[in-house]
């Protein structure tokens, strides 16, 4: 092995290494403040931020990226766990209401696990690839979490559909539109991560992430998880 190798080998390690002391510290972080949670609380500036995020998404991108002390953490971590109970729910109306549904717990769990993945994952290849302005993994995962609150809602819409399966043709057009918005919202993350100033070099970064998590959905298709 020449020194190239050994070189290579040696930061490969040390890379590897700090991802594992990062994840481990997001995770020690994650369960500190989901013991200190107000619902009450984070539901008025998750409210906030809701009408912030439609209202002017570019700003609050940034605001939340710049935010040393990473505020809305909690509140990503309730949309997190918001979006994962709505899955398990409508697996078990399923269950209830039709009669050729049969409940699967393996199945059940997988679909749990999909929108924790979706956003651990975006947040881990951001954080990786962001080298020039490395920020705490939580500081990933709360800008990945917010850029999805589009497709969070568009899991309640889902819901409609149980009163009336002709709602489908009101619901599904603006399902489609929500994931546009946060695709769009993922693209100003991106932008504002790897603080891009020009959007054409935002764009190529943005599709390189894109790329890169294509590849791991495609992985974990194979394990039956989708995302």
């Amino acid at each position: 092995m020449d020194e190239n190798e050994k070189f290579n080998l040696e930061q490969q390690t040390n890379n590897e290494g700090e991802l594992k002391k990062e994840a481990t510290e997001a995770f020690k972080e994650t369960k500190e403040q989901m013991k200190n949670i107000n619902f009450k609380e984070e539901a008025q500036k998750g409210k906030g931020l809701l009408g912030k995020l439609f209202g002017r998404p570019v700003e609050t991108i940034k605001e939340i990226v710049e935010d040393q002390k990473n505020q809305f953490y909690k509140t990503a971590l309730i949309i997190i766990v918001v979006w994962v109970v709505l899955i398990l729910l409508n697996r078990i109306i399923d269950f209830i209401i039709y009669d050729y549904y049969k409940f699967n717990v393996l199945a059940t769990i997988k679909s749990m696990l999909s929108p924790v993945l979706e956003i651990l994952v975006m947040a881990i290849i951001i954080h990786v690839l962001n080298k020039d302005n490395k920020q705490a993994l939580t500081k990933s995962i709360t800008t990945v979490a917010i850029a999805k609150i589009p497709l969070v809602i568009s899991t309640v819409l889902g819901y409609l559909t149980y009163i009336s399966s002709n709602v489908r043709y009101i619901t599904n057009p603006i399902a489609s539109l929500l994931s546009v918005i946060s695709t769009v919202l993922m693209f100003f993350v991106v932008k504002e991560m790897f603080k891009e100033q020009e959007n054409e070099k935002a764009l190529k970064t943005f599709i390189k992430v894109e790329v890169i998590y294509y590849v791991v959905v495609f992985a974990f298709s194979f394990l039956g998880i989708s995302l």
